[in-house]
């Protein structure tokens, strides 16, 4: 079995955070109903590159999904979503806040229809606040939610990481929110609404940061690579490349200055403690920076983990998904796709020893789904789905 078997999801968000969200939930065994307006997921557009008529941004977080598309400017189709509804145990959408309301497919409503419904709404600023109904999209949450301001290098531009994270930011809350409602409801009998804001997402995610500027008032640089708490913690360049450090406390600094043949840097009040490398930052970078450029990346990874020192290369995408590691710990899985035939995904992170995951189905094409959903889950007969396709109800 798996844990979140017999669990049906019905999603209705498209992008990135919500599809984010039900797959991994798909992943831990939930049947989730993917419903596509008649244009489609945005992302289904978002390339190069495409393999078989799919973009590789869609396929990333939509496996373990039925897909189906319906018309909800139809009567018929918002009848659908409705009955839908009532069959799910959760319901994740990331409309604007009042969007489905007007088609009669908000909270309240459904509530009163199936009251055991989850329903969880993921948008840029939340169902509240005098920025509701402002639309939300990572890159310029990253702005203004702070993160940007201290990404990037001290005298640069400020930058957004290399990855959505506010999205995934988000969608890994409303998993965190999605589950910890299950279990209420396991309790109370009853289905509540979750409200996950992109916005929230980022600020509770500024963590460390955040409460080193709460504390002091002092507003946070931009340190690139570099730790602004820690010291030495960032990429040095080697004689032929560039590689990372991660030193960790004392003790681990230590052993570096033994490594390098600078005992006396280890027992300097200037630098023999982490507190004091902060403030001592510039020097002994420095001092550091000079040795690390006269031995090639390989030559100190091999002393640096022989010293136990936390190191490692920067390694692009071929060198990451060449690693025995990410194969041993089956980070990288294929599935069988109708149009792509053998399709390579990132695995789920989620290791559980008595339920792991499964790989069930592959991102759905379009409407893939539609006619067994509508025949298998609510019963419609073929003459009746052949209706609602010629009305334009459903694809």
């Amino acid at each position: 079995m798996q844990p979140l078997q017999g669990i049906r999801v019905l999603d209705l968000s498209r992008v990135l955070a919500g599809p984010y969200c039900t797959m991994v939930l798909g992943d831990l065994g939930a049947d989730v109903i993917k419903v596509e307006p008649p244009e489609g997921d945005e992302t289904r557009g978002w390339g190069p590159p495409f393999a078989g008529g799919e973009s590789a941004y869609y396929l990333c977080v939509n496996r373990n999904k039925r897909g189906m598309v319906v018309n909800l400017k139809t009567e018929e189709g918002k009848n659908i979503l409705r009955e839908l509804a009532v069959r799910s145990d959760v319901l994740v959408e990331n409309f604007r806040p009042g969007t489905l309301e007007r088609f009669g497919l908000d909270f309240e409503t459904l509530h009163e229809l199936n009251p055991k419904l989850i329903y969880c709404s993921i948008t840029g600023f939340g169902q509240t606040g005098s920025m509701k109904d402002k639309p939300g999209y990572d890159f310029m949450i990253q702005a203004s939610g702070g993160l940007m301001s201290i990404t990037g290098e001290p005298e640069g531009e400020p930058m957004k990481t290399g990855v959505a994270v506010v999205d995934l930011f988000a969608g890994q809350n409303a998993i965190v929110a999605i589950l910890a409602a299950l279990q209420a409801r396991a309790l109370t009998g009853e289905g509540q609404h979750l409200d996950i804001a992109l916005f929230d997402s980022q600020l509770g995610w500024l963590a460390n940061v955040a409460s080193n500027f709460l504390i002091s008032g002092n507003l946070p640089k931009r340190h690139g690579n570099a730790h602004p708490n820690i010291v030495p913690y960032q990429s040095f360049q080697a004689r032929d490349g560039w590689f990372a450090i991660a030193v960790g406390n004392d003790r681990q600094f230590s052993r570096l200055c033994d490594l390098l043949g600078k005992p006396e840097l280890g027992m300097d009040e200037k630098f023999a403690t982490n507190s004091a490398r902060v403030q001592n930052r510039e020097e002994i970078i420095a001092v550091l920076s000079a040795i690390f450029k006269t031995t090639s990346v390989s030559e100190w990874l091999q002393k640096l983990d022989e010293a136990g020192i936390p190191c490692g290369p920067i390694n692009n995408f071929e060198q990451v998904f060449s690693m025995p590691q990410v194969k041993e710990r089956e980070m990288l899985v294929q599935m069988e796709h109708p149009t792509i035939g053998a399709l390579s995904l990132v695995g789920s992170p989620l290791k559980m020893g008595g339920t792991p995951v499964e790989y069930r189905l592959s991102p759905p094409l379009m409407g893939e789904h539609t006619e067994y959903v509508l025949k298998n889950l609510l019963g419609y007969s073929s003459e009746k789905v052949k209706e609602l396709r010629k009305d334009g109800c459903v694809t």
